[in-house]
């Protein structure tokens, strides 16, 4: 939410083009990984591991490293919503991770898609809402275009592509059907994108965007009270489906590629201590007001050296006929992915020079 507010701050909408390429981009991408699992009835750490037996454990060390550093920055962000309509307090913050935690517990990835998709409705009703408020309105009319940041549009790409995402996906889809499948995530991308692209629109008109109460000012004068209230309450349910989504991708990464025996089942040990470490750091560090600055760079990092490796692998793997059969990539599908994989590489490239 912050990287889509920040390029409505930055570029107007300007940026709404590239938001539709970054979904574009997620789709291919995500179809391709969900395509190899459900063809092959294998996960993608069966696959992986035969590349090379310590490259599974490294990709998991990595997406639930990530997963841990930006779990306190989701709780805080669902705090943060409420705290522009009340003083709520950081203690607000263990009721919202007991609720989690009893989601997380029933071990039923149906019922948590339920409530995830509920609490994305209700951000998603508010954002286009106000987005199409805006459009309509007088302020509508008053748009400023600056030039396009090639840093912002990888921000988008990456909140859109980010390696926990891949094995999520792949989780999900495993023990299904490839037309359902594709119709779960064109609905889902569909979605995505249409909530992103209003998500920039409302953060056209904040002037500056150093915090999300710049927005609310810039919100509250365009709309009134309830551009206010939008942004508290898109705000928590972007904070809150962000911190219940990021511990079970941790979890699913882990079974995906680590092993899919009862210890990795939704109610098995190994998955629920994942998802309870992530949960459980995550508000540890958002409790004791830790800086870990530090930490999320090298999150940032760490994502940004997985993220064209893991989509490479899956590209790779989506056109092996040995294995998919006539179900491997089309020239279209490997047209995107490689121009994907291309642009991934080289802002990465200049992202890690950029530091040095």
């Amino acid at each position: 939410m912050a990287t889509a507010t920040r390029a409505g701050t930055d570029g107007g909408m300007a940026y709404l083009p590239f938001v539709l390429l970054a979904a574009v981009a997620g789709y291919v991408f995500m179809e391709m990984a969900a395509r190899v699992t459900i063809v092959s009835r294998q996960p993608l750490g069966v696959h992986l591991t035969r590349t090379a037996r310590w490259l599974p454990p490294l990709l998991f060390a990595g997406v639930a490293f990530g997963c841990m550093a930006y779990q306190a920055g989701n709780l805080l962000g669902a705090l943060g919503g409420l705290q522009l309509l009340f003083p709520f307090s950081r203690w607000w913050l263990l009721p919202f991770a007991a609720a989690i935690v009893a989601l997380m517990w029933t071990g039923s990835a149906d019922r948590i898609g339920k409530v995830m998709a509920a609490v994305v409705a209700l951000m998603g009703i508010l954002f286009v809402v106000a987005a199409a408020l805006i459009l309509w309105g007088p302020a509508g009319t008053d748009r400023v275009y600056a030039p396009i940041n090639a840093t912002v549009l990888l921000g988008l790409l990456g909140t859109t592509i980010v390696p926990y995402n891949f094995f999520l996906a792949a989780g999900l889809g495993h023990d299904g059907e490839l037309p359902e499948m594709r119709r779960g995530l064109l609905l889902s991308f569909g979605i995505g994108w249409l909530i992103t692209a209003s998500i920039v629109i409302v953060g056209s008109t904040a002037v500056a965007f150093h915090s999300f109460g710049d927005l609310a000012d810039g919100l509250q004068l365009t709309l009134g009270e309830y551009g206010r209230l939008v942004l508290a309450l898109g705000l928590f349910a972007a904070g809150f489906s962000s911190a219940t989504t990021a511990p079970f991708a941790a979890a699913m990464a882990g079974r995906g590629l680590l092993s899919g025996d009862a210890a990795w089942q939704n109610d098995g040990r190994a998955f629920r201590l994942t998802w309870a470490l992530v949960l459980g750091v995550g508000l540890l560090v958002a409790l004791l007001k830790l800086d870990i600055v530090g930490v999320i760079l090298l999150a940032q990092i760490i994502n940004g050296l997985l993220l064209p490796f893991i989509a490479l692998v899956i590209l790779l793997l989506a056109n092996r006929r040995s294995l998919l059969g006539d179900q491997v990539n089309s020239w279209w599908q490997n047209l995107i992915g490689a121009g994907v994989l291309l642009f991934l590489v080289y802002q990465t490239g200049a992202f890690l020079l950029s530091l040095l």
